[in-house]
């Protein structure tokens, strides 16, 4: 119980840390990525008034502009008010026609883009897309010379994501160092804060393991006096009734403190199973016939199916693999209406042994469901039904978890539950 909820603990904490720091995580790259584009459109803007002012007072433009090409990877298309090409980029990939859908593009937000006001100007940067889905940024310059106006386009590839990979990996790298530094920490902040707990859990359970051994003697001794009153010939009808009861009760004392003596075992990590082949034919047909007898007291009718090739042989643990379908069978037993009907199935699916027990009961409610396996929970709240502690489906399932496999509960259909143990033969063999 305390090993679930340390997990489940730790398994809350890690979510919200994780939730919690990959919001900050995305919160701050994202931020980081937009101020590292927004430097570098100023950027662009600035080389772009760098060479109108350049241009105002040089003709050498092939030469600047060879430069620009290479250091930056922009692309440039220089020409007059007339449409006469000076000069046109080759350094990238269709860079003819990524400008002309830049000057298109901007035709299209502005009538006219050609200006003459008497001194240059630039446009504002147009982002934009080409064909191939690439995304760019286009400036173009109006420049005043002595000859004339001349118009600069530039175009530059956007930088992508990839482009600030080095700055992702850092916000990752310190998301990371101080993910795993907090759920270190956690982890011991909450063993610290489990102590006490398991402290007084341990202290119970050595409690309930003491008592139940020291139970164990005065009822061996309350069964060997019923058996000395029973057999004396002072021993009347109404005193051998009396007698009855107490050997009835104590059996049921008896059935609980050998399931508390169980549970403690199993708690302490002290418990061994004695592993040997076991016929499962043999052990299923056994079973039937010892719960036959007690079904047809009760007028209950209990049925098997089994296959009808026989098992392979099964290396498990035959007196617990007995006890964990003895529950099931006694539950549906005391759960079960007269003249109603029981079903013992079993057969070999997935490499898993499966066997159900199906009856035609009170059934279970999806409350009671949820609390099923837990210990001493009843669905009897009233307690009216004294056969049972509401400790043997508990039992069931820690015997069955040890042997590596899973137990499933489902409606039968007209009424009544289905329990279905799935143990994985592979562990068995």
């Amino acid at each position: 119980m305390i090993k679930n909820l340390k997990r489940k603990l730790y398994f809350l904490f890690a979510s919200s840390i994780m939730v919690v720091f990959t919001i900050v995580f995305f919160l701050l790259a994202s931020e980081n990525i937009e101020t590292m584009q927004n430097a570098e459109l100023n950027f662009v803007n600035r080389q772009a008034t760098n060479l109108v002012l350049l241009f105002e007072s040089s003709i050498n433009y092939a030469e600047y502009l060879g430069i620009y090409e290479k250091k930056y990877d922009y692309a440039f298309r220089l020409f007059t008010g007339h449409d006469k090409l000076l000069y046109e980029s080759t350094n990238i990939k269709d860079a003819a026609e990524t400008i002309d859908l830049f000057l298109e593009a901007l035709q299209s937000l502005e009538s006219d883009y050609s200006n003459e006001s008497g001194h240059s100007t630039q446009s504002g940067t147009l982002t934009f897309r080409s064909g191939s889905g690439k995304a760019y940024y286009g400036i173009l310059c109006s420049i005043y010379t002595n000859d004339g106006y001349l118009y600069l386009a530039i175009v530059k590839e956007k930088s992508g994501i990839a482009a600030f990979s080095s700055t992702i990996m850092h916000y990752f790298l310190i998301w990371l160092v101080v993910l795993v530094a907090v759920l270190f920490v956690s982890v011991l902040i909450i063993r610290q804060a489990m102590k006490p707990t398991e402290k007084t859990m341990q202290s119970q359970k050595n409690f309930i393991a003491a008592v139940s051994h020291e139970l164990k003697a005065p009822l061996a001794v309350l069964l060997s006096a019923t058996d000395v009153i029973e057999t004396s010939p002072d021993c009347t009808a109404n005193i051998r009734n009396y007698v009855s009861l107490i050997e009835t009760e104590v059996s049921r004392m008896t059935r609980l403190i050998q399931d508390l003596l169980l549970l403690s075992s199993i708690d302490a990590g002290n418990w061994i199973f004695h592993k040997s082949k076991i016929n499962v034919d043999t052990l299923l047909i056994s079973l039937y016939d010892k719960f036959e007898i007690i079904c047809y007291k009760k007028s209950i009718d209990l049925q098997i199916n089994m296959p009808k090739e026989c098992f392979p042989p099964l290396f498990s643990d035959e007196d617990r693999l007995i006890q964990i379908i003895s529950i099931f069978l006694d539950n549906a037993i005391s759960y079960s209406p007269k003249q109603s009907s029981i079903l013992l199935e079993a057969s070999i699916k997935k490499n898993n042994l499966v066997i159900s027990i199906i009856d035609h009961g009170i059934g279970i409610s999806e409350e009671d469901k949820k609390h099923i396996f837990e210990r001493f929970y009843r669905c009897d709240k009233s307690r009216t039904k004294k056969e049972h502690y509401g400790l043997g489906l508990s039992v069931a399932d820690e015997l069955v978890s040890l042997l590596g496999g899973k137990i499933y509960l489902n409606d039968t259909p007209g009424g009544g539950c289905t329990f279905t143990i799935v143990i994985p033969w592979s562990i068995a063999e």
